[in-house]
C-alpha cells in the first residue's frame, strides 16, 4: 500500500494586502457607480421591481388556486 503525500503552499496575506484588496473593489465599484446616472438608477430599479412583481404573480395565483383544491378535496 502506498500513500500519496501532497505539498501545498498556503499564502497568508498580512493585513494591509487584505485592505488593499478591499480599497481596490471598493474603488472599482465608485468609479462604475460614479458613471451612473441618479435617474438612470432610479429607471433600472423600478424597470427591475415590475419584473419582479410580475414574475411573482403567478407563484401566487398557483399558492390560491393549490389552497382551493386543497379544502374541495373530499378526506
Amino acid at each position: 500500500m502506498t500513500a500519496i503525500t501532497v505539498k501545498r503552499t498556503i499564502v497568508r496575506r498580512t493585513r494591509p494586502q487584505r485592505l488593499a484588496t478591499r480599497q481596490s473593489f471598493r474603488e472599482l465599484a465608485r468609479r462604475y457607480l460614479a458613471g451612473e446616472s441618479a435617474v438612470e438608477f432610479t429607471i433600472e430599479a423600478l424597470l427591475f421591481a415590475i419584473i419582479v412583481a410580475m414574475s411573482a404573480w403567478p407563484i401566487f395565483a398557483v399558492a390560491s388556486a393549490l389552497s382551493e383544491f386543497v379544502q374541495r378535496v373530499p378526506g
